[in-house]
């Protein structure tokens, strides 16, 4: 479903250790807005209807209403110019403005 890379999996257990965190499960989701897909991340409490999955030892849940849009979706940590600071990155083979990196180890655009 979603791939989190072993960089982003480190960044978000670090974040677990956070006392306000406990007992909650990272959240991805997705805003389609006039200026195309806004990416959304945080913990939260799971829901009647999430979808529960795991990746690189990561729980995380999504709205079920959200796969079509987030299924096949690589997040990463990494710098996006040699740099700047590390962020997350979403690379998504829905969102009409993706465009595949040159290094080739995010999805293909569907």
């Amino acid at each position: 479903m979603i791939t989190i890379t072993k960089k982003a999996a480190e960044e978000i257990s670090l974040s677990t250790h956070n006392p306000e965190t406990q007992g909650l499960i990272i959240r991805f989701a997705v805003d389609q807005t006039d200026n195309g897909f806004q990416y959304l991340m945080g913990f939260d409490e799971r829901r009647d209807g999430d979808i529960h999955l795991e990746s690189n030892g990561v729980e995380y849940i999504l709205a079920y209403e959200q796969k079509a849009l987030l299924e096949g979706m690589v997040v990463d940590f990494d710098q996006l110019q040699a740099g700047e600071d590390y962020s997350f990155v979403f690379m998504n083979p829905n969102d009409p403005d993706y465009t595949e990196p040159e290094q080739g180890h995010a999805p293909a655009k569907a």
